[in-house]
């Protein structure tokens, strides 16, 4: 696994934090964290159709947005738990790839602590920060937030990092 990591130092830098080693892209025009963004924001199809837009990445940190509309609302005028859902996991998806190795979801719980109605639900934003890192597991705290600052979704999702990076040399 290590020997794959290797093969891909030109497109990345090294680094060591907590006695883990990270790889981080360099980027000539733009920063890996900058390009992750755009990357999901051109190629996450479900998010984008759902009118969700990643507004920020750094490591260990992302921002998600989704702009609602009447598709996004239950029979009750409130925004489906589906839609805060696949928001968290959105802005996940961000925090846990962001240092430079593909992850995937391994799980999630979800509470559901506010309903999301009226003109505060209009652009609601998850934020998902990271908890603890090891080798192989990242997990996040992420939480739905309406435009007043209260929360809708509070989630706590861990991540698999695979040995692959995200940006392998081209």
């Amino acid at each position: 696994m290590y020997r794959k990591a290797r093969n891909f130092q030109k497109g990345f830098e090294k680094s060591r934090g907590n006695g883990i080693l990270f790889f981080h892209f360099k980027g000539e025009n733009m920063d890996f964290h900058e390009r992750l963004k755009s990357f999901l924001n051109e190629n996450d199809h479900f998010a984008h159709e759902n009118g969700m837009t990643m507004l920020e990445v750094k490591e260990g940190y992302a921002v998600a947005e989704l702009v609602s509309g009447d598709h996004h609302r239950n029979g009750y005028g409130m925004l489906m738990g589906g839609a805060l859902y696949t928001l968290s996991d959105f802005a996940f998806a961000a925090a846990s790839n962001s240092f430079g190795m593909k992850a995937v979801g391994m799980t999630t719980t979800s509470s559901f602590v506010r309903a999301g109605f009226g003109p505060a639900c209009e652009r609601v934003r998850a934020v998902a920060k990271l908890v603890n890192k090891t080798r192989r597991t990242a997990v996040f705290d992420v939480d739905v937030l309406n435009s007043e600052g209260a929360i809708l979704v509070h989630s706590v999702m861990t991540a698999y990092i695979l040995a692959e990076p995200i940006f392998p040399e081209e």
